[in-house]
């Protein structure tokens, strides 16, 4: 996996001087928002797990299952970091990056079959297929674009940079993954409005939710000036927390009686 002299030229550099990868405030916001992050990831995993146990459904074990797969796939991105900026084991970070694939891929599949199938059941095949499809593209063009090196995949300021038709692959992937559950969440929203504003209110919540995981997810994949936008993992985390804890006061405001 060749890598580019330019990130040799700057670890070396960074080294001499000291610097690290969390010399920008802006890692360490984005460390520390990715530790609350994970903080209520766990406390979601908790609240599923009880669920689970509770109505054994196969939508609470599909969110179940995708939110566990986000444990490694944290790790492994931190881990990739790590090997970059402190280690200088790029071609070990790359290695990570396209393991790290199979674990987000399964959690996008996950929450959008959760999403289908909490709404409209009958579409679930149909959708199945094609996240199948477009998650075997996402692996096979970023696993390519790593296995090439530049002019496909470079390592910029110590972030992972493809190339601009590597990057529209990426973001056509992404995309329906993203608009799939949160249009299906907003639209069932209205159309059960009249009938259980409890559930619509909850499933506005819940596209909320996926929508704050999305753009965390995709933005960031446009330019790495805008991994900013990883913030918004926190809220997507905070939201699903209390959709699936469902405290008093939540149930209260959203008019839950059940």
């Amino acid at each position: 996996m060749p890598i580019s002299w330019e990130y040799g030229f700057q670890y070396t550099l960074n080294r001499f001087s000291g610097r690290s990868l969390f010399d920008q405030p802006i890692d360490l916001i984005l460390l520390g928002a990715l530790l609350v992050a994970f903080v209520f990831l766990i406390g979601i995993i908790r609240a599923l797990y009880k669920d689970y146990k509770k109505t054994e459904t196969v939508e609470t074990l599909l969110f179940l299952l995708g939110m566990i797969t986000l444990i490694p796939a944290n790790i492994f991105g931190i881990v990739t970091n790590l090997c970059y900026s402190t280690l200088g084991m790029p071609e070990i970070a790359e290695i990570i990056t396209i393991i790290n694939l199979f674990p987000m891929q399964f959690t996008y599949l996950c929450v959008n079959l959760f999403a289908i199938r909490m709404t409209f059941p009958k579409r679930y095949k149909l959708i199945l297929v094609i996240l199948l499809i477009l998650s075997v593209i996402m692996i096979g063009t970023v696993t390519w674009a790593i296995t090439k090196g530049p002019p496909y995949f470079n390592v910029i300021n110590f972030a992972q940079v493809y190339s601009l038709n590597i990057q529209i692959i990426r973001f056509i992937c992404l995309i329906p993954v993203a608009v799939i559950p949160i249009s299906v969440f907003y639209y069932y929203a209205t159309k059960v409005r009249e009938e259980n504003r409890a559930t619509s209110n909850r499933s506005i919540w819940l596209g909320t939710g996926i929508l704050s995981f999305a753009i965390a997810v995709i933005i960031p994949t446009v330019a790495v000036e805008l991994r900013v936008f990883q913030a918004l993992y926190v809220p997507a985390a905070i939201i699903f927390y209390v959709c699936f804890s469902m405290p008093d006061w939540f149930k209260r405001r959203i008019g839950w009686t059940k």
